[in-house]
């Protein structure tokens, strides 16, 4: 009989240590429960253990395969994320197998389009490395096609060798601590893990009121969400049945899970465990045909930016209608986004966020990504250096969040000239639902766009997306939206 080497506690401390160097990656075996798991985005959530386990079924991988993959639709999040999958260790004896899968960002490409292959190149699991050799073909005709990402195979073999480094030290580790009989990532640790973390999930879950309530909020483009929450003692339920179908806005099943689930976590202030124990607690009902719940070949890009910070936002109100210490106002949950595609396949995005609610309690937030951990961060050096175009102004936009006796957080104010031609995507959310202040407060300021032409016209965009031919020398200023304020000002 083999001995438990480590507790549970430690086990899950050892797999969170594995992937923390990684932007976005996760532990799953081979059934699809995921271990472990480190999100950039909320999409991540719900998606990175279908990832895995979608390339594990079409291709049954063996140690030293690799899968690549970005298809939203076989696991993946937006276009212009890859995923390698690949296993990380295998147990011939108790027949345990653990699949490591890694996600990694590229410059997002947005358009306004209508099936989803018209936003870039779509990627399904394609085995791309079988036992440690690169397939070399595969690799120049990915990176030859017009869409592929700048930088795809010099990020992707980097990738690839950091993987497999790491992989090599593990089960290195791995096979001496079973040579001294002790288990590894047994079945049995396995189950062990999740259950620890479905018992701690519902014992927070018990604390909460057992009721319910029903919520609407809409979209600027037209769609509606209506959300039916209930809470009982073994678990929590998101029912979006009666949720609109797609005008524009289309998410997968599994990126709406990753958005209730990441403001589930937020409401409750707890470290939640990123597993599928904890998964366990949630059930979240999406309508096939909803825009919750997309088939191929809609398009994702706007689903899985704006629209999950809308869902997880729309939980988040929910959730705080049954229980909340903190009364706070609406927050401009989704952001501004724009691209300026160039000639010879230069695109640029930027993706600016508004402000941030008040509570009764303090201010709201200035200019704060409320979903998002980690944003494009570049530099207006790098990027008047990589794209033809300056940065004229960036700061805070004064004045855009409600007034009350707690102040809404204020949006972004950006502005660019162009010094090429190039063609104009943007997308505004709270262009008509301004973020809701509270309490007899102010809503927050709706977002602004306002083009410059080179001849001094200038013209305040009225749509809430679209596409323009814009000439060198035009100015494109850019203006968030600020976040509800909470309270009546006194005198």
């Amino acid at each position: 009989m083999k001995n438990a080497l480590f507790s549970i506690e430690s086990v899950s401390r050892w797999l969170k240590f594995f992937i923390e160097d990684y932007e976005s990656a996760a532990l799953v075996t081979k059934e699809g429960e995921v271990l472990e798991l480190k999100f950039e985005t909320l999409s991540d959530i719900g998606t990175l253990g279908i990832c895995a386990q979608t390339a594990h079924k079409y291709f049954n991988l063996k140690m030293g395969d690799y899968v690549l993959l970005n298809d939203p639709y076989s696991g993946g999040s937006t276009l212009s994320y890859m995923s390698l999958v690949t296993p990380l260790f295998f147990d011939e004896a108790s027949q345990t197998e653990i699949l490591l899968v890694v996600r990694t960002g590229f410059r997002p490409r947005f358009i306004i389009s209508e099936k989803l292959d018209e936003e870039g190149l779509r990627i399904p699991p394609t085995p791309i490395i079988q036992k440690n050799v690169i397939n070399e073909m595969i690799f120049e005709a990915i990176a030859s096609h017009p869409l592929c990402p700048q930088g795809f195979k010099e990020k992707i073999v980097g990738l690839y060798t950091e993987m497999k480094t790491k992989i090599e030290i593990f089960n290195r580790g791995c096979r001496r601590l079973q040579s001294q009989g002790f288990e590894v990532l047994s079945k049995n640790q396995i189950k062990n893990i999740l259950k620890l973390s479905r018992d701690e999930t519902l014992a927070i879950i018990q604390e909460l009121p057992y009721v319910e309530t029903r919520i609407e909020q809409s979209f600027d483009s037209g769609e509606v969400i209506r959300l039916h929450t209930e809470i009982s003692s073994s678990s929590v339920t998101f029912d979006f049945s009666g949720t609109s179908t797609s005008k524009s806005i289309c998410l997968t099943d599994a990126a709406t899970f990753g958005a209730c689930f990441g403001a589930f976590q937020a409401f409750l202030k707890h470290s939640l465990n990123y597993n599928s124990g904890s998964f366990s607690t949630l059930n979240v009902v999406t309508p096939l045909g909803s825009l919750l719940n997309a088939k191929y070949p809609s398009p994702i890009f706007k689903g899985l930016t704006e629209g999950t910070s809308i869902v997880a936002s729309t939980v988040l109100k929910s959730m705080a209608q049954i229980y909340s210490k903190t009364k706070y106002s609406q927050s401009a949950s989704a952001p501004t986004v724009i691209s300026l595609n160039f000639s010879e396949g230069k695109f640029f995005y930027d993706s600016l966020a508004g402000g941030v609610g008040a509570t009764d309690a303090i201010e709201g937030t200035d200019a704060f990504h409320l979903w998002t951990r980690n944003n494009l961060k570049n530099s207006v050096e790098q990027i008047e250096q990589a794209f033809p175009l300056i940065v004229k102004q960036s700061g805070i936009r004064q004045g855009s969040g409600g007034k009350g006796q707690n102040r809404g957080g204020h949006g972004l104010i950006k502005e660019y000239e162009l010094l090429a031609d190039a063609q104009f995507y943007w997308a505004m959310e709270h262009k008509k639902n301004h973020p809701l202040g509270s309490e007899g407060a102010q809503h927050g300021d709706p977002p602004e766009i306002i083009i410059t032409q080179p001849d001094g016209k200038k013209e305040n965009l009225a749509a809430i997306e679209g596409v323009l031919k814009l000439q060198n020398g035009t100015k494109i200023l850019v203006c968030t939206a600020g976040g509800g304020g909470f309270g009546k000002l006194t005198s």
